[in-house]
């Protein structure tokens, strides 16, 4: 792997190693995400859990600190814990809700 050298700036094929290794779960119902951590899927599903749904507004709020929090939402929608409503436009009303069980 190539490194920076004298300050300069990264090379465009030295990737970030923590973006590309998938760490050990310490629950199995932990989704394995680099956008996601345990503390993230926590304060998304609680979120959610408080009236049933929540809009994607509601989420990104939850996690003010995260960087890409909408990101982080659709990666649980991927993950199959959350599900999301298609029908609407994808703007910040969308509706999220919790799915009844996990793909596999």
């Amino acid at each position: 792997m190539a490194t920076a050298i004298y300050g300069g700036a990264l090379p465009a094929r030295n990737g970030d190693p923590a973006v590309f290794s998938t760490p050990t779960l310490a629950h199995p119902g932990l989704v394995a995400h680099p956008l996601i951590t345990a503390e993230v899927q926590v304060c998304l599903l609680a979120a959610v859990d408080e009236t049933g749904d929540a809009t994607l507004d509601d989420l990104a709020r939850a996690i003010p600190d995260h960087d890409r929090p909408v990101s982080a939402v659709l990666a649980l929608v991927d993950a199959g814990i959350l599900g999301i409503d298609l029908a609407a436009p994808f703007d910040a009303s969308c509706r999220v809700r919790r799915l009844d069980r996990p793909r596999a």
